[in-house]
């Protein structure tokens, strides 16, 4: 028998759904234990980007993906507000890239977690996108920045 004060307990959200949340924003309860859950519910279903808020969460899946990073990929971000789609390192880049462009805003991207998190894999994705948008189509699939 495990004893526990009341005191030291979380909130469970009864709603929760088992899939998690693409937006931890949606939580009704925004503590440590219903965001490690979330995170690992999303994992678990290969979902390994989250948003909090504006915010990119990403749970290194230890494999390769090349199915998300795909030209038809980015082409399905392109030009979509953050949050219509799938949490998505292209839907950051395209923010950034589109308050650049339309508003004239200076943008920074910060990619921070600990060793072996996968920061240089998403930087890596984050700058394929922006060299995707910043450069001149030569031809069908083929773009002039890289």
């Amino acid at each position: 028998m495990v004893v526990a004060k009341t005191s030291s307990a979380y909130p469970n959200d009864p709603e929760f759904p088992p899939s998690g949340v693409d937006d931890m924003t949606k939580l009704a309860y925004l503590h440590e234990p219903g965001v490690l859950q979330n995170l690992k519910c999303r994992y678990d279903i290969n979902e390994i980007y989250t948003y909090t808020g504006s915010i990119l969460i990403a749970v290194n899946p230890f494999q390769r993906l090349p199915h998300l990073y795909n030209m038809q990929v980015m082409k399905k971000y392109n030009g979509v507000a953050l949050g219509e789609l799938s949490p998505h390192p292209f839907a950051v880049a395209d923010s950034a890239y589109r308050q650049m462009i339309n508003e004239s805003i200076s943008q920074a991207i910060l990619v921070s977690g600990e060793s072996g998190a996968g920061k240089t894999e998403s930087t890596k994705m984050l700058m394929r996108y922006l060299a995707y948008m910043g450069g001149r189509v030569d031809n069908a699939e083929e773009r002039s920045v890289e």
